[in-house]
């Protein structure tokens, strides 16, 4: 079977756990890497793009549901093999304690600016 191949913008969330991001991708048949850059959206949220390797649809709504709507990760659209290529896999303890440490404040940065943009929001619509 032929793989297919997924992206999703995530809007970042501070804390997460990419470790875990990983095996939960792993464990549902997928590949998950995360392409560059971040992009900022219109309405001004930090966004990372992950893209996922599968063979079936199946695989993808698995990885789904063990990772839950709570984190974002739930509206993938289809890509291609080249799109997917340009991303790199998030094998944070395969880099320098300063490295990961400096990505991961990064993105937590990011995730409080998003959380804080969307409690903004959220009291200005009421």
């Amino acid at each position: 079977m032929a793989d297919l191949y997924f992206a999703c913008g995530w809007v970042i969330r501070p804390n997460t756990d990419f470790h875990a991001l990983m095996h939960a991708a792993a464990d549902a048949g997928c590949e998950l890497v995360a392409v560059a850059p971040i992009n900022i959206s219109q309405q001004g949220y930090a966004v990372l793009t992950f893209a996922l390797r599968t063979t079936s649809e199946a695989q993808l709504v698995a990885f789904i549901q063990q990772v839950g709507p709570d984190l974002g990760l739930t509206h993938w659209y289809g890509v291609t093999q080249d799109y997917f290529s340009r991303g790199a896999p998030l094998y944070l303890q395969m880099v320098s304690d300063e490295m990961r440490n400096a990505w991961l404040e990064a993105l937590n940065a990011y995730g409080h600016h998003n959380d804080s943009l969307r409690a903004k929001l959220e009291s200005g619509a009421s």
